[in-house]
């Protein structure tokens, strides 16, 4: 039986490296897209463009305003990753998967605190003690940005067709975080 997985997908290098990961790797995979009027909503134009071309299916869900990236001092949406998982096992529990995939890696775990073991061990305990049967998983969880960019090329991964500005212009630009954690990651 191929295993069935649920791919947070948000159309950055890491979440879009990890639905060509687990495609070649042989895996029948549904993304869940999110919107949460976030201002780099084209990352949801690429992640749907993706999908299509690897013949995925995918959910988007609009949400209200989740709050955070509201200037140029804060990057972080409180608690994102808990309410996406939620929203991702909800979806695996109605389509018969056993995983929920994220693309967290060692380069997130030092700004985003919902990137890191600790907070994703403790959403298996409450996905478990809820009594659903799936799993959380962060197959980049120790591997780095730079590893990640590797591991994209070689998977043949357009990189020219991610989004991760987090500015949410009409182009990225070149010099929030986000956009240089990418740069760093695809040198």
């Amino acid at each position: 039986m191929i295993p069935k997985a649920i791919i947070l997908l948000s159309g950055g290098l890491d979440s879009v490296c990890l639905l060509y990961d687990l495609k070649q790797q042989g895996h029948s995979v549904h993304c869940l897209l999110v919107n949460y009027q976030q201002r780099h909503v084209h990352e949801l134009t690429f992640a749907k463009d993706h999908c299509h071309r690897l013949g995925v299916l995918y959910t988007t869900i609009d949400l209200p305003p989740l709050g955070g990236l509201t200037d140029d001092t804060h990057w972080v949406v409180p608690n994102r990753n808990a309410i996406l998982l939620s929203l991702a096992v909800n979806l695996a529990v109605q389509a018969g998967a056993s995983s929920v995939t994220i693309g967290c890696n060692s380069d997130d775990a030092s700004g985003f605190v919902d990137c890191r073991r600790e907070f994703l061990d403790a959403m298996n305990v409450v996905v478990r003690a809820a009594g659903y049967e799936v799993e959380i998983c962060a197959p980049y969880l120790d591997k780095s940005k730079a590893w990640i960019g590797a591991r994209a090329r070689e998977l043949g991964v357009p990189t020219d067709q991610i989004w991760t500005c987090y500015r949410g212009g009409a182009k990225p630009c070149g010099v929030c975080p986000a956009c240089r954690k990418l740069q760093a990651a695809l040198a």
